[in-house]
């Protein structure tokens, strides 16, 4: 009865008679007769929700980029050209900036690269000022969250709103998305969705058509922040009928309109990315349910990935940056994991339904969670990825509202509602309340701040996260490569680096025991045998890249070439430069190589040849013109040797070597006052003294 009487004050509703209590309760209180009151508390509330949200994460503002930071935003082409880029974001994939396009989804969210594009024109490269930006916005969608909960929930009620936004705001499942730049795409889709939201409930009451076209606009920005936003669609009218008396009139024009937002941001989306084909290259090895046998293991699988993600709401620990093949097992139907996800499912989905009439709060908290989580789930399409903590930073404010419901349910709080002025009135009349959620935000908040130190730079991450993902390929295989990149190169003990290597074999070989058919797996020991002076491991683990991928990275061959001319193996070096060239990768290098392996072995006109078709492809190249000017030196062909060692000065003037080459060719030729010229201007220029 309780309840039914706390409802019914929310959603300004009027009670029957079984509703109306027939004895107050001792500890229940008139609705205060001051709004001001009531205002001032809302506005302390909202406050104290914007610090909690960016003093927790606050210490992000120190990190580096991470994951796929670098691909929007650092090494992103398009975005480095600030606001010029706009139009060109707004008609093309969402990679293309990066590595021309090879990273290609087809994904189309343009909202989040705008900001960057922003970012980017005021303060380049600035990763710092990014993740100020990036926690400043948390906490702003943190405080909208609960103005909106206020407005679904009347605007006299701030215990419920209040609640629900500080556990939505210090759980740990959340760490992800704010120190992950890239995830601005979730933020931004959350953040317009909940938009969208507000503006639709608010068209109900007031200016109907004002509020309902500034829903539309909100929902389209949140379709454009990131795919999942189209769930809104469902969202929207749901909320409508539950927190409102809107007539069946008004529920169906603002389902039509958003359906109507929806045909829109499908046929841009269409538009854009028809000519871009699906990159289903790594889809394996990034999602675990692409290797099931058959569609019902798939769906097996996908329920219990579901379970996990509720799971993980409810107790938010590990957490890990990498569920990828093989952390997630693929189930068949009769594996208890999976029959767990397809019962919890169930159960929760028809409780969820049976209440729909009812307007129940967890009736809309449990659909909430699978409608916002459908997208991502891989029920119905399949994913990019198995299964991902930012995933669920939509999809958990349905968790919290339920969470909320049970706290306050529990505690009797629903009784006390309007019982209170001030914040201290409200602590003291919900002592109990307020004790079981300082208890449990406390550890989340403990859980939040550590997790968050992990986010501080790539290898921070993935070195600790590989022992959570220990069964992830690709866990094991970014920690090798991170040693390589962001360790090894920095570190200056020998012996330290020599051991920074065997651990990068170590993490290689264990990606490799987990997926063996990864040609970049082998790619990475060759190189880090390379880099220990051991060219047969080195040549073996090229080889089997080789041998693994139709198309393999063309830097294989520029290494294999490199281990083959040191124990001349010309033969087999110019067959690794030939496929370069037929790749077109590096070809004037590729050229310049096979012309200094035919000027070893006595093949001097075809040794010209190369470093010919070098010039006629990068007539830049200071390298090939200098080995030109160095063979016709060889030949005796002074005249020719001086015209390509003077081209190759007219690119280069501050090339000493080149000046020394000149030097010996007047020298040769008998000019010893010229040799003399350009070797003391070679000295000099070794002294630094270029005048």
């Amino acid at each position: 009865m309780e309840w039914n009487l706390y409802f019914c004050i929310l959603n300004n509703k009027p009670m029957t008679k079984k509703q109306i209590p027939s004895k107050p309760k001792a500890n229940t209180v008139a609705i205060p007769a001051d709004p001001n009151a009531l205002k001032k508390l809302k506005i302390s509330l909202g406050i104290i929700i914007g610090l909690f949200a960016f003093i927790i994460y606050a210490q992000s503002i120190s990190f580096k980029y991470t994951l796929d930071d670098h691909f929007v935003i650092s090494d992103n082409e398009i975005i480095k050209q600030g606001l010029s880029s706009i139009p060109t974001i707004l008609k093309t994939d969402y990679f293309l900036g990066f590595n021309n396009g090879d990273y290609s989804g087809p994904i189309y969210r343009p909202a989040s690269l705008i900001l960057f594009a922003i970012e980017w024109q005021f303060f380049p490269d600035s990763p710092h000022f990014y993740h100020f930006i990036h926690v400043l916005l948390f906490a702003i969608t943190c405080l909208i969250l609960y103005l909106v909960l206020c407005k679904l929930f009347e605007s006299q009620n701030v215990l419920f709103p209040f609640i629900c936004t500080l556990i939505y705001t210090l759980h740990p499942i959340h760490t992800e998305v704010v120190n992950s730049l890239k995830s601005g795409d979730e933020l931004l889709c959350f953040l317009f969705g909940i938009l969208s939201v507000y503006f639709a409930v608010k068209s109900v009451s007031e200016k109907f058509k004002l509020n309902l076209s500034l829903s539309a606009l909100c929902y389209l920005m949140s379709s454009i922040s990131k795919e999942t936003g189209i769930t809104f669609l469902i969202i929207i009218p749901l909320t409508v009928y539950y927190f409102t008396d809107a007539s069946r009139k008004k529920i169906v024009t603002i389902s039509i309109v958003t359906l109507a937002v929806s045909a829109i941001y499908l046929l841009i989306r269409y538009e854009v990315l028809q000519s871009i084909k699906l990159n289903t290259g790594d889809t394996f090895l990034y999602n675990s349910l692409a290797g099931a046998t058959s569609f019902i293991s798939r769906e097996a699988t996908a329920f219990y990935v579901l379970l996990r993600f509720i799971l993980i709401l409810i107790f938010p620990h590990p957490l890990t940056y990498d569920y990828n093949y093989s952390q997630i097992k693929v189930q068949s139907i009769s594996d208890l994991p999976a029959i767990a996800g397809i019962v919890v499912s169930m159960v929760l989905g028809i409780y969820a339904l049976v209440k729909l009439p009812k307007k129940s709060i967890v009736s809309f908290g449990i659909l909430f969670f699978f409608i916002t989580i459908s997208p991502v789930s891989n029920l119905f399409i399949l994913n990019g990825a198995s299964m991902a903590e930012r995933f669920l930073f939509t999809p958990s404010l349905g968790f919290c509202m339920v969470l909320t419901y049970f706290l306050m349910k529990f505690t009797k709080a629903e009784t006390r509602l309007f019982s209170f002025h001030n914040i201290s009135t409200m602590l003291r009349i919900n002592s109990t309340l307020f004790i079981m959620l300082f208890i449990l935000l406390g550890i989340y908040s403990i859980k939040t701040f550590s997790r968050n130190t992990i986010w501080k730079d790539n290898f921070s991450i993935y070195d600790h996260d590989v022992e959570t993902s220990d069964n992830s390929a690709t866990a094991h295989s970014n920690l090798a490569i991170s040693i390589l990149v962001d360790v090894y190169p920095y570190e200056k003990n020998e012996d330290i680096k020599q051991s920074l290597l065997d651990k990068s074999i170590s993490e290689f070989n264990k990606s490799i025991a987990i997926y063996p058919d990864n040609a970049k797996m082998y790619e990475g020991l060759g190189l880090i045998y390379m880099k220990k002076n051991d060219n047969e491991n080195a040549k073996k683990n090229y080889e089997k890249a080789i041998q693994l991928n139709s198309i393999p990275d063309m830097t294989i061959f520029e290494n294999l070439a490199s281990i083959y001319r040191s124990s001349k193996q010309y033969e087999k070096e110019i067959s690794c430069l030939d496929s370069m060239i037929k790749y077109n990768h590096k070809a004037d290098i590729a050229y310049i190589r096979k012309g200094v392996v035919y000027g070893q072995t006595g093949k001097d006109s075809l040794s010209n040849e190369m470093f010919l078709k070098a010039i006629s492809i990068n007539p830049k190249s200071t390298e090939a013109l200098k080995d030109l000017g160095v063979n016709y030196g060889t030949l005796k062909q002074y005249k020719k040797a001086l015209e390509y060692f003077n081209k190759s000065l007219a690119v280069d003037s501050t090339d000493v070597e080149c000046y020394k080459f000149i030097g010996m060719t007047y020298q040769n030729i008998g000019d010893t006052q010229k040799a003399k010229q350009y070797f003391e201007k070679a000295n000099k220029m070794n002294g630094g003294q270029q005048r």
